[in-house]
């Protein structure tokens, strides 16, 4: 099975994805205050074309301008706790990452999934040559 580039959405989804775990690493590793802190968003243009109505275009841009707000908002946070010296802030931080942003992103994911076209079947993707081998059933 041979794999093609990642789409648009998931290169947009992934990149936020990234943060959401610098965020979550932050307590365990302060070497990664400096890459938190560079994390810019993703431009989603791409990403939002892919959306098949204006109902999903509009839902979509909706959460990634949540994702980028509260990107954004932590990584302030980041700069305040780093800059007043209280690096134990960085475990609430880190606690919001997973319990706000990384919902954002799943509701996203989500949002992309319904409103893509509906998946080949398994039989289409499977290339003529590559013979189908169906997986062992263990006993």
């Amino acid at each position: 099975m041979q794999f093609g580039p990642a789409l648009p959405e998931s290169n947009f989804l992934n990149h936020a994805e990234d943060l959401a775990l610098l965020l979550e690493t932050l307590p365990h590793r302060l070497d990664l205050v400096d890459s938190a802190l560079a994390w810019r968003p993703e431009h989603r243009r791409q990403a939002l074309a892919s959306a098949a109505g204006h109902r999903d275009r509009v839902r979509l841009d909706r959460l990634a301008s949540e994702i980028d707000r509260q990107a954004s908002s932590a990584q302030d946070a980041v700069r305040e706790a780093v800059r007043a010296g209280k690096l134990d802030l960085l475990w609430p931080i880190a606690a919001l990452a997973r319990s706000e942003i990384r919902p954002v992103i799943a509701k996203a994911r989500d949002a992309i999934a319904r409103s893509a076209p509906p998946e080949e079947t398994r039989t289409e993707r499977v290339a003529p040559d590559e013979p189908h081998v169906p997986l062992a059933r263990s006993a």
